[in-house]
């Protein structure tokens, strides 16, 4: 083994790991754990290095011997100049990070937060290099076999058309690699929807089988307990009761409906949602005042903090109806199954709503439709157009919208000239209104006539606002006077880059304070009672229904 004092490390690459450790600090749309982004500033160093030696290998291999320079140096120079030029941006990288915090409404790091980033950088590190060192060996097992049959076709000729040889051997043997690799993802990803799958199943024992007639999945409903999943069983075993609606509305309450179908209730989607429709009627949904078609995320999820928020301004005159149109996490969904979100949600909307048309127009209850993340994406997708969503609804409460959600981009562009993508006016806010916080809905001056739409989006959610055109693109929300008063000053469009750390935003920034990211469980209270009405509550009871939802332990449905 070489020592140390002799060991060689290469100089392109540990500049090119430097440049990648201060893309890796620049400013995005959240903060990170300390420990999340030590770590992505290690495997960044990682990258980085990687990359430059392959880049300038690959140089010297086209100049055809005329570079002889192997850009090495003995490994105690290029790491102490490493250190030196790590040292010298750290500043520059805590400006960057503290303005993302300011922003957001963070407190700026300190101590604690530099042992985190160490522990996370030291882990990204390892991690990087035994991946990129499990790479090389890989290619290198199968550069030989690819180098051979080049060989034989050339009869081993020298000049250009070896270095021809050499380059179509490397590319096939990068090409075959990166093969293995993806099939490799591709089994993962198998194993975890089959996984996900079975859990399914697996329920918490702190949700107990409803008794109530009203609820899918009791002894009287058309939805066996067994089949109605992980995530129905939390929507149906628990929130507000009568009394407890009573108890902070100060008025006479009902017992809210709430239905759930399951992916093992009913093998289509057509036939869980007519037993939605079943339920609905069984449990005599038709009589109550209002209506909420919700759709789910990629687990069947729903939050809790918008359910219990339309029971409590309703006074639990209400329905909810819903189906599971899957049982994997929204970004494998997305990945696995872009369409089943649409085709579940448009089902179930179809046959909820034409059986609400059915109903006397004059007593059959308000409709307004619910959705957030992959749940709005679902519940976008369930209408063709614009005046579709305001022609067959009453109302409707979008969170989170992910930006591939075309219904959501039509909205967007049609903004009113000189409003803010981040935070759109729409025909004066006739029907259509954009809100990032409590009461910005009051604030187009015209009527809110019916039906209302509401789109609730924060200026630092990057399931918004990074989408596959970032990568090569400067976003609209990032232009002078389109941007959120959301996001750090500091951040600038940054090729390839920005979308880069939006993606690890969306996987790390999960604990942002609650007006913040991907996290509506709050505001949706807000915009339901803006949409939707209540029970003639007082301002008193309107408050205490706000201080309830408050203390909900609500988080970013990303993984849900």
């Amino acid at each position: 083994m070489t020592s140390w004092a002799h060991r060689r490390l290469d100089v392109v690459g540990s500049l090119f790991a430097v440049g990648f450790v201060i893309l890796s600090v620049t400013p995005s749309l959240l903060p990170r754990p300390s420990w999340g982004q030590g770590l992505v500033t290690g495997l960044a160093f990682t990258v980085g290095y990687g990359l430059g030696v392959l880049l300038w290998r690959t140089i010297r291999l086209l100049a055809n011997g005329r570079l002889s320079w192997d850009a090495s140096a003995p490994a105690w120079i290029v790491t102490l100049g490493t250190a030196v030029a790590l040292l010298a941006v750290l500043p520059l990288g805590i400006a960057w990070q503290n303005s993302i915090r300011t922003a957001v409404g963070v407190p700026e790091v300190d101590g604690p937060h530099f042992i985190g980033l160490a522990l996370g950088a030291a882990l990204g590190l390892w991690l990087g290099f035994a991946i990129g060192r499990s790479i090389r060996r890989l290619h290198n097992r199968i550069r030989p076999l690819v180098v051979k049959t080049m060989e034989r076709v050339s009869r081993r000729e020298k000049g250009p058309r070896r270095m021809v040889v050499s380059l179509t051997a490397g590319v096939a043997s990068t090409i075959g690699t990166l093969v293995v690799v993806a099939v490799a993802m591709t089994v993962l990803t198998l194993l975890l929807d089959w996984a996900y799958g079975q859990r399914n199943g697996v329920y918490d024992p702190e949700y107990a089988q409803p008794t109530s007639s009203l609820r899918s999945g009791s002894p009287t409903s058309l939805v066996s307990w067994d089949n109605i999943g992980q995530a129905g069983v939390k929507v149906v075993s628990s929130g507000p009761t009568t009394e407890t609606i009573e108890a902070v509305t100060g008025v006479e309450a009902r017992d809210p409906i709430r239905v759930y179908v399951g992916v093992e209730s009913a093998p289509t989607l057509e036939e869980r949602a007519a037993m939605v429709v079943a339920e609905l009627e069984r449990t005599g949904a038709a009589d109550r005042g209002n209506l909420l078609v919700a759709g789910t995320t990629g687990t069947g999820w729903l939050d809790p903090a918008a359910l219990d928020s339309y029971e409590y301004l309703h006074a639990g005159n209400t329905a909810i109806a819903t189906l599971q149109y899957g049982t994997t996490p929204s970004p494998v969904s997305a990945i696995l199954t872009p369409d089943l979100a649409t085709d579940g949600t448009s089902a179930l909307f179809e046959a909820v709503h034409a059986w609400w048309s059915d109903l006397p127009v004059d007593s059959r209850p308000r409709l307004t439709v619910y959705g957030l993340s992959l749940g709005s994406y679902g519940m976008n997708g369930a209408f063709a157009s614009q005046d579709d969503l305001l022609s067959n609804t009453e109302g409707a409460v979008l969170a989170g919208t992910p930006s591939f959600t075309a219904l959501w981009q039509d909205f967007q562009d049609s903004r009113d000239q000189g409003s803010p993508y981040a935070l759109p006016v729409l025909n004066g806010g006739e029907h259509v209104r954009w809100t990032d916080a409590w009461g910005v809905l009051e604030t187009p001056s015209g009527s809110w006539n019916d039906t209302k739409v509401t789109y609730l989006q924060h200026g630092n959610d990057p399931i918004v606002w990074i989408g596959p055109s970032v990568i090569w693109s400067k976003p609209t929300w990032l232009e002078e006077g389109e941007r959120s008063d959301q996001i750090s000053e500091d951040m600038v469009w940054i090729f390839g880059v920005t979308a880069f750390q939006g993606v690890i935003d969306l996987i790390l920034s999960q604990d942002v304070p609650e007006d913040a990211g991907h996290k509506y469980g709050n505001l949706a209270l807000d915009a339901l009672h803006e949409v939707s009405g209540d029970a003639d509550l007082s301002d008193e009871a309107l408050e205490r229904i706000r201080t309830v939802i408050a203390t909900y332990d609500t988080y970013s449905p990303i993984t849900q």
